[in-house]
């Protein structure tokens, strides 16, 4: 019985390959964004910068290492052995910097640690945001090709009528003809959008960090916008200064500079180095020694020149925040008239375009089957269906599109 248990498994995992094997992602843009952060180099490039950077932090501001000094004294031909020379001297070595200098390097390392994590936070809404924006594009030439093959469907049926009609002398050739051209139309075009279905398949794939070529599940639908409460100007424009990587990284990078200003103005102090240790004469330590040494700040014009370069710095620091500031509001704006206005062209297509264009098709089909209208009016009653179908698309990639714009902005999912 068992072995008869073992070859029936055998054969189930033989004929089910698939068991076992890792889902296809490409379906909605949240697998993306998974696989993303999974397995993006860039992303994975900028943690180990963040991470290098918050250990550089750890060590600022430590004390250098002591060192140790050995003095002869009264050497006797070669007899530099202990006991032998006059005297020897041992001194431990101790470098300190002077008052807050420590401080203001710990400040500056941990400034520049939170430009690391802002510059890895800003690649990745930005990354996020491409991924947002390829699947948008990659799910309207999906649909543009499920309506192509729709209109290739009608288009086929109306040659094979047309066909028909004119073997029974009811229809001229040139009408034949024309059929036969949209035909040859619609093919054209869905070879079109099959080539850019897999550059945008090709695109996906590389921002993942997987083979150009590799299988994406076909897109099946995009993502709900937000609610009005959320998506709003002031709503928005209070996350963008709040939560805006590339505004925070901004931020941080001001941080740094006023405390690379603070450190300037700091090495106008010494710096001393402290010195302790015994003196061994014969076979013992006879006496202790002691030392101080400090710097003497005299080159004012170099660290003069130190101070002005840092606050300089910081003033630019501040104009770029205020610059980045103003232009990604702007942007904001933008993004969000673009949304709204894409959104109401998307309700006029479906309450009033798509209805009409439907009912003059349907008019132009009776009329046609009846003979009293000919084959272009027909294929024009065709065409504008296809065209409200693909304004309608159109207006709700636009959405998406802005949407994840404005995301990059905010630097969160709304």
């Amino acid at each position: 019985m068992g072995n008869i248990l073992r070859i029936l498994c055998c054969a189930l995992l033989f004929i089910s390959p698939a068991w076992g094997a890792a889902p296809v992602p490409g379906a909605t843009v949240q697998e993306l964004l998974q696989w993303l952060e999974q397995g993006n180099g860039e992303i994975a490039a900028a943690k180990s910068d963040t991470q290098s950077a918050r250990l550089r932090a750890e060590s600022a501001g430590s004390l250098p290492d002591p060192s140790v000094r050995i003095e002869w004294q009264d050497i006797n031909g070669l007899n530099v052995l202990p006991g032998q020379a006059g005297a020897m001297k041992y001194t431990v070595l101790q470098a300190l910097p002077g008052w807050g200098k420590r401080d203001a390097q710990k400040q500056v390392a941990s400034a520049q640690t939170a430009v690391a994590q802002e510059q890895e936070r800003a690649l990745s809404t930005e990354l996020r945001s491409r991924v947002k924006l390829e699947f948008a594009r990659y799910y309207r030439t999906y649909q543009a090709l499920q309506l192509n093959e729709e209109l290739g469907k009608f288009a086929d049926t109306v040659a094979d009528l047309a066909k028909s009609r004119y073997e029974s002398g009811l229809t001229t050739q040139q009408e034949l003809i024309r059929a036969q051209l949209e035909q040859s139309a619609l093919r054209s075009e869905h070879i079109s959008l099959h080539s850019a279905y897999s550059q945008s398949q090709a695109r996906i794939n590389a921002l993942l960090n997987r083979p150009a070529d590799a299988e994406l599940a076909a897109p099946a639908s995009l993502r709900a916008l937000p609610p009005p409460a959320v998506l709003n100007p002031e709503t928005l424009e209070q996350k963008l200064s709040q939560s805006n990587p590339q505004l925070a990284g901004l931020v941080a990078q001001t941080t740094v500079s006023l405390s690379s200003s603070e450190l300037a103005n700091k090495n106008l102090t010494p710096d001393f180095v402290l010195g302790v240790g015994p003196v061994q004469r014969g076979s013992r330590f006879s006496t202790w020694e002691a030392m101080l040494e400090f710097t003497v700040p005299l080159q004012r014009s170099s660290h003069g020149a130190h101070q002005r370069e840092a606050e300089e710095m910081l003033q630019a620091d501040r104009a770029r925040l205020m610059g980045a500031e103003a232009r990604l509001l702007a942007e904001l704006r933008e993004h969000y008239a673009a949304l709204q206005g894409a959104r109401e062209q998307e309700t006029l297509t479906q309450q009033q375009v798509l209805p009409l264009a439907e009912l003059a098709f349907n008019g132009a089909l009776a009329g046609y089957q009846n003979g009293r209208v000919d084959f272009a009016t027909l294929l024009e009653a065709r065409r504008q269906i296809q065209k409200a179908k693909l304004d309608e698309l159109d207006a709700r990639i636009e959405q998406q599109i802005h949407l994840a714009e404005i995301e990059r902005l905010t630097g969160e999912e709304l």
